[in-house]
C-alpha cells in the first residue's frame, strides 16, 4: 500500500512540475516555502473556479439561447406556399338515412339513424347510444364500428362537384388524396402531394411571377374545410378560424394572409431541445408518416384513450383494429370526452390532455383577413361553395437564426480555459499521458535489473588519435 501511494505521489509530482497548466509547477517544485505553495494553490483554485463558471455559462447559453427568432421584412423573393386544404364530410344525414334503411330495414326505429350518425361521425359524445342502446328495445350493433363508418361515409366522387385553382378547373378526386384523421377519412390537397411529374400538376404557391393563389370548391354534402400547414392533419383542437363549415346554398369567401417561417441551414444541426421545434422528418409518431403538432396531439389523445378505456376510437388513424372500442368502450370514451378533447396548460389545474408536443419548425401562420357570405341561386340551393384566396402578398416572415453554434461553443470554452489556466487541447492530452503512458514507462524502467551503460562524454574539438594513422609531426 505504501509503495502504491509512493508511486502515485511520484507520478503526481512529476505531472505538476512538468504540466503546461499555469501555476501548478510552483506548488510541487522542490525548494519552495510553504507560503509560496499555499499562495499558488489558492491562485490556481480561484482560476479553475472562474474558468468553470464561464464554461458552464457558455454551455447553458448554447443549450437555451442558441436560436434567435426574428421578423424579417427586407426580403425580395416573395414566394409563399398556399395552405393545405382538407375536406371532411360531416353529419351527412341524407347518406345516413339511406344506409340505415340498408342496415335495419325501411321500418326501423328512427333512433337508429342518430346512433348510426354517432358512429360514422364520432366526435366523442354518444347520447343516443347511451340512452337507447343499453336496453333491448332497439337492435344496436355492438362492434365493427370501423367497417360501419367506412360504409356510411360518402366516396370522393359524391363529395366534390367542381374544383378550381386560380379559375382553372381540375379533377377533384385526382388531386384531393384520402387522409386518415381522428375526424375520419378526409380529402386533402397539399403541396406535399402535388409532386413534380404528376398529371396536371398544380403549383400551390403564390408569388409576384405566378400571382396570388385561390381555390374554389363546390361541395355536394355537408362538410368541414380545414386550412393547415402541409405536414399537419385536421384534429379536434383545430382553431375555429382555420375551419370553414360548408352550408347548402351559401358561398363563403375567405381572404387569408400567410406568414412563412424560414430556417437557417445550421438550425437543423442543433438538438431538438435547443430549437424547441421538430422538422417533419424527425417523426416519432405512429399516427402519421411525418411529424406535426396536430399529429402529436392526436397520438397523445390516442394514448390517453388506451390508458383510460383500454381501447381507442375506431376513427383514430393507423391503429390496430383489435384496439378499437366496442359499445362498452365507446361509452367509456363518451364519459371522458370532455377532458380528452381539450389540452391542459402547464400552469392550470383544469382537466385535460397533458401533451408535451413541440411545434413544427416549418409551420407558417395563417390569418383570415375577410369573410364574405353570399346567397347562391336557386339552382344551387343544395350545393355549398367555399372559396379561399390569398388576400395580399406577404410583407414579412419569421426567421430562425443560429446565434450560438457548436463552433461558438468551442471558441468560448477554449477562450475561458486559456484566459484563466493557460490551457489548450494538448494540455488535457498530457493529463492522460502523464498518468498512463509515462507512468507505465517509468515503472517499467525502474523495475528492470539491467544497468544502464555509462555515458561517455565526447569533446568534439578533441582530435581523434589512431594507432594506424598517427598525427604527422612537423619540424621547425
Amino acid at each position: 500500500m505504501e509503495k502504491t501511494l509512493g508511486m502515485f505521489y511520484s507520478i503526481l509530482k512529476d505531472y505538476l512540475v512538468n504540466s503546461t497548466f499555469h501555476g501548478l509547477r510552483f506548488i510541487a517544485e522542490d525548494g519552495r516555502h510553504w507560503t509560496e505553495r499555499l499562495f499558488w494553490l489558492v491562485c490556481c483554485l480561484l482560476s479553475w473556479y472562474g474558468s468553470a463558471i464561464l464554461v458552464l455559462s457558455s454551455w447553458e447559453s448554447f443549450q437555451k439561447n442558441a436560436i434567435s427568432f426574428v421578423v424579417e421584412t427586407t426580403y425580395l423573393d416573395v414566394k409563399t406556399s398556399f395552405p393545405s386544404i382538407s375536406v371532411c364530410e360531416d353529419d351527412n344525414m341524407e347518406r345516413i338515412y339511406s344506409m340505415a334503411n340498408e342496415y335495419f330495414g325501411p321500418d326501423h326505429d328512427c333512433n337508429l339513424d342518430e346512433m348510426l350518425r354517432e358512429i360514422a361521425f364520432f366526435k366523442g359524445s354518444v347520447y343516443y347510444i347511451k340512452e337507447f342502446c343499453l336496453s333491448d328495445d332497439i337492435p344496436c350493433p355492438t362492434k365493427d364500428y370501423k367497417k360501419m363508418s367506412d360504409e356510411v361515409r360518402s366516396p370522393c366522387k359524391d363529395i366534390f362537384k367542381t374544383c378550381m385553382w386560380k379559375n382553372k378547373t381540375f379533377d377533384c378526386c385526382e388531386h384531393f388524396v384520402p387522409l386518415l384523421t381522428e375526424w375520419g377519412v378526409c380529402y386533402t390537397l397539399s403541396p406535399r402531394t402535388e409532386v413534380e411529374g404528376k398529371t396536371d400538376h398544380l403549383k400551390l404557391v403564390s408569388s409576384t411571377k405566378l400571382g396570388l393563389g385561390s381555390i374554389y370548391l363546390e361541395l355536394l354534402v355537408p362538410t368541414k374545410v380545414f386550412m393547415h400547414p402541409e405536414a399537419d392533419i385536421p384534429y379536434y383542437n383545430t382553431m375555429t378560424t382555420e375551419v370553414v363549415a360548408g352550408k347548402a346554398g351559401i358561398l363563403k369567401h375567405l381572404g387569408i394572409s400567410v406568414i412563412d417561417i424560414e430556417n437557417e441551414p445550421e438550425v437543423k444541426s442543433l438538438s431538438i431541445s435547443q430549437r424547441d421545434c421538430r422538422f417533419p422528418d424527425e417523426n416519432i409518431l405512429t399516427v402519421t408518416s411525418v411529424y406535426s403538432y396536430s399529429a402529436c396531439v392526436t397520438e397523445c389523445r390516442m394514448r390517453e384513450q388506451l390508458r383510460t378505456c383500454n381501447c381507442t376510437s375506431h376513427l383514430m388513424p393507423y391503429t390496430d383494429e383489435k384496439q378499437h372500442c366496442d359499445m362498452k368502450g365507446i361509452l367509456c370514451l363518451s364519459k371522458y370526452s370532455e377532458p380528452m378533447s381539450v389540452q391542459k396548460t402547464p400552469w392550470g389545474n383544469k382537466e385535460g390532455l397533458d401533451c408535451p408536443c413541440l411545434p413544427g419548425c416549418e409551420d407558417p401562420e395563417f390569418d383570415t383577413i375577410e369573410t364574405i357570405m353570399t346567397q347562391l341561386s336557386d339552382d344551387m340551393e343544395n350545393i355549398s361553395v367555399i372559396e379561399i384566396s390569398m388576400y395580399r402578398y406577404p410583407s414579412e416572415r419569421y426567421k430562425r437564426n443560429v446565434v450560438r453554434g457548436r463552433l461558438d461553443l468551442v471558441v468560448s470554452m477554449g477562450g475561458a480555459a486559456g484566459l484563466f489556466v493557460g490551457a489548450s487541447l494538448l494540455s488535457f492530452a498530457e493529463l492522460f499521458y502523464f498518468f498512463t503512458v509515462r507512468a507505465c514507462n517509468t515503472h517499467t524502467s525502474k523495475g528492470s535489473d539491467r544497468k544502464p551503460s555509462p555515458t561517455v562524454m565526447v569533446n568534439p574539438f578533441q582530435p581523434r588519435i589512431s594507432k594506424d594513422y598517427p598525427y604527422p609531426t612537423f619540424k621547425m
